[in-house]
């Protein structure tokens, strides 16, 4: 998470868009969500000994307000699938 937000979002929920196997291609999507209006982040997280970057929408107190955030998030920003998590650590 942005070192901003890392600590204080330990315990939230984000909703996560794409996952992508280089840093470029999350920086160009979280940059085209910013620009749209967005609170777009990315993170990196390793999956199977790989690292994978994972763009991520806003920090919501609750699963349910990130829920109801993630429909409303791809209609308007025409995501095709999208996940809500829960941040378990700031690393």
């Amino acid at each position: 998470l942005p070192k901003e937000v890392a600590s204080s979002a330990i315990g939230k929920f984000t909703v996560q868009v794409a996952s992508y196997g280089t840093e470029a291609e999350a920086q160009t999507q979280a940059a085209d969500l910013k620009g749209k209006g967005f609170s777009a982040f990315y993170v990196s997280a390793k999956v199977k000994g790989s690292t994978w970057y994972r763009v991520n929408v806003g920090l919501f107190t609750t699963q349910k307000e990130a829920e109801a955030y993630k429909k409303d998030l791809m209609t308007r920003a025409k995501v095709a699938s999208a996940i809500v998590q829960k941040v378990a650590s700031a690393e």
